[in-house]
């Protein structure tokens, strides 16, 4: 299983220590991502990329408007950063919107 990591210089730094393959982007330039992203989700080489969880929004975006959700692979892996509540605020909208409720975490 081979595995991608995306992100600065830092975050990649630590996943090549373990044997990911990294690719350091600059974090601030969405079209380098998405160039990137989309060329690893296209290529078929890699089961996994590790992201960190501050382009969450810019994935779901690619996602829909790409109208990957039902055939993407591989697994898409966000890691949260020190100090991040992303995923938290992202699992309360998303628990809110299923339930018809607003909820408080």
């Amino acid at each position: 299983m081979k595995i991608a990591v995306i992100g600065d210089e830092v975050f990649v730094s630590v996943w090549r220590l373990i044997g990911a393959d990294g690719y350091v982007i600059d974090p601030k330039s969405e079209p380098d991502f998405l160039k990137r992203l989309g060329n690893l989700l296209r290529g078929g080489e890699y089961s996994a990329i590790i992201l960190p969880e501050k382009f969450v929004d810019r994935v779901n975006r690619l996602i829909e408007e790409e109208a990957l959700g039902e055939k993407l692979s591989p697994l898409l892996v966000f890691v949260p950063e020190p100090g991040s509540r992303k995923r938290l605020e992202d699992l309360r909208r998303k628990i809110s919107m299923a339930l018809g409720v607003e909820i408080e975490i």
